[in-house]
């Protein structure tokens, strides 16, 4: 779902990506004290715990240096498997393919535990599950993955796909594409464009993912890490995840502190702090039931994601026969 992260990019007016040139996780061995982490994007909410683990000393309490960076030009997820940096942020979704051609990074925690991505539509619409959707104008990103979900969760409800209009979601956000009658429905993560509709006055109707199809609850976001990085330097990547967690425990407990420490690390949202302290405090509830197991992957959704990704040809590889998480570094294995 990576297109939806670069439809928040657009909310941040004024931002700026200047490319980096990163180093290697070979070239960084050189002070084993020093890691990367690179984002998926632009700062957000589902980053908070990393900024609270950073501002509030978590990774200097286990004798470790983070620097979090945001992404340069090209995919976090190559650039971690290409060494340039440990950790980065991905998707589950978008791992898939990455994981069939063989790039050498594992998912190592799960920063929200289950899939909070769902339907949005127009109140006026009806529009109360899948099949709903007949008749009316969807907002598509035109993902191959994307589309047949929705294919398999509207037939799930008893309806076809096909009789919806599809037409491209490629505005700045969902809610305005909602607001100006592009389309009736749209996919997003409720965290923030399910919260930014109410702060735009669009009333919405909303249902999630997982509710309809439990084996579409797959992991989004996830921390990765580079697999040569995990084998050189185990121990350390055990104690940034420790901080980390701990990082996200803090905004658990402490949403509006959280939030705030956010948009010290990100300026650009302090316009917007109404609005990342409500996406903050309806995301602090939901990053895990039990704080205590924050970022632990149940290994059975896991797999029954990637079974349905195979069963539906969307990958050529059964990824459920492979070990590309782990469970470990959080110390949970």
């Amino acid at each position: 779902m990576q297109k939806w992260m670069k439809k928040f990019a657009a909310l941040l007016a004024g931002l700026s990506l200047a490319g980096t040139t990163l180093p290697s996780v070979a070239a960084q061995s050189s002070d084993d004290n020093k890691v990367d982490l690179i984002l998926d994007w632009v700062p957000n909410t589902n980053h908070t715990g990393l900024y609270v683990a950073q501002a509030k000393g978590y990774f200097k309490e286990v004798g470790v240096e983070v620097d979090i960076k945001r992404p340069p030009e090209g995919s976090t997820t190559e650039l971690v498997g290409l060494g340039k940096a440990a950790f980065g942020i991905a998707f589950q979704d978008s791992l898939a393919k990455r994981f069939a051609g063989g790039l050498p990074v594992t998912a190592v925690a799960a920063i929200i535990e289950h899939n909070t991505s769902g339907i949005i539509a127009k109140e006026e619409a009806g529009i109360k599950d899948p099949k709903g959707l007949e008749g009316h104008k969807y907002g598509t990103w035109n993902d191959p993955i994307e589309l047949k979900m929705m294919e398999y969760m509207t037939k799930k409800a008893g309806g076809d796909f096909s009789k919806a209009s599809l037409v491209p979601n490629d505005g700045d956000n969902s809610i305005i594409g909602l607001a100006n009658n592009q389309f009736d429905a749209a996919w997003v993560y409720y965290a923030w464009d399910g919260i930014l509709a109410g702060f735009q006055k669009v009333s919405t109707t909303f249902f999630q993912i997982r509710d309809i199809a439990p084996e579409l609850d797959f992991y989004s976001p996830v921390i990765i890490a580079n697999n040569d990085y995990l084998k050189a330097h185990p121990d350390q990547a055990k104690k940034v995840l420790a901080a980390i967690k701990k990082g996200y425990q803090y905004a658990m407990e402490h949403p509006e502190e959280a939030a705030d420490i956010l948009i010290e690390a990100a300026p650009e949202l302090k316009d917007q702090r109404d609005f990342v302290v409500a996406s903050q405090k309806w995301l602090s509830e939901r990053y895990a039931s039990d704080p205590a197991k924050w970022g632990q992957f149940d290994p059975a959704r896991w797999n029954a994601f990637y079974q349905w990704l195979y069963d539906n040809k969307l990958v050529e590889s059964d990824l459920t026969k492979g070990q590309y998480f782990s469970n470990e570094y959080l110390g949970a294995e």
